[in-house]
């Protein structure tokens, strides 16, 4: 059934400044640069060529994968725009193509020659954290990770390093050690995304992770009855959380 608006001038102007609102936001949305554009660019065709090679039959981790070619195309962003969005953002993105194509040992090769206050850092954490899982070997993810947090002079880096040693001590069933990274990560940068993520983990793992008990939960039903999780112990029940903006 078709949804049916009143037609309140009332409602027609606040559902039109809505829409002002939003496309004022879009375009206040900062300009991507044309180093981070050509970056972009360069990624999209490693993709396809990866893409090609595995769908003509193409091992990974083999001599001849096509991400050692893009890796080398990606890391020489490093020279032509050095400390830059667009030098970090080819850097991460190497090291990912690397990880997807199990070129391990390149993975470690080009980790191992970053600073650590290097800006690739940033965006560096998840795909070390996916090669980590990929290979079953959190530990190489959480002892690098943890190497970078102690040395690196910059908040944002050591919380992104510690957000993702957080995640990995979570996956491996050590909550007391997760809690510990998230509380550091939140400590190094509050106030920032990083920080938001780690309290929002740090939330589920204190009150969500399974064997818990089930946060009360009440609410208005549609028919406009109460509705309340405590009324329905022992009967099962499927909780589906969604919204909309």
């Amino acid at each position: 059934m078709p949804v049916q608006f009143p037609r309140s001038p009332v409602v027609l102007l606040v559902i039109g400044c809505a829409v002002l609102v939003a496309a004022a936001t879009v375009g206040a949305q900062p300009k991507e640069s044309p180093a981070v554009t050509e970056v972009r660019g360069t990624l999209a065709a490693a993709r396809k060529a990866i893409d090609a090679h595995k769908t003509a039959g193409g091992s990974p981790a083999s001599a001849d994968h096509p991400a050692i070619k893009w890796d080398a195309e990606l890391w020489a962003f490093r020279q032509k725009y050095p400390d830059t969005d667009a030098a970090a953002l080819a850097s991460a993105e190497a090291v990912r193509l690397l990880v997807r194509a199990q070129l391990w040992d390149r993975v470690h090769a080009r980790v191992a020659s970053l600073d650590a206050d290097d800006r690739a850092w940033e965006r560096l954490a998840v795909p070390i954290y996916d090669e980590g899982i990929a290979r079953k070997d959190l530990q190489y993810t959480i002892d690098t990770l943890s190497k970078t947090a102690a040395a690196t002079t910059t908040a944002s880096i050591k919380s992104a390093a510690l957000l993702v040693i957080g995640r990995a001590h979570r996956r491996r069933g050590d909550s007391a050690a997760a809690i510990a990274a998230l509380e550091a990560a939140k400590r190094a940068s509050p106030g920032t995304l990083h920080a938001e993520e780690a309290d929002g983990l740090l939330y589920e793992i204190k009150y969500l992770s399974a064997g818990l008990p089930a946060p009360a939960v009440s609410g208005k039903a549609r028919n406009g009855g109460a509705v309340s999780l405590a009324a329905l112990r022992g009967k099962p029940v499927v909780l589906v959380f969604w919204g909309s903006t």
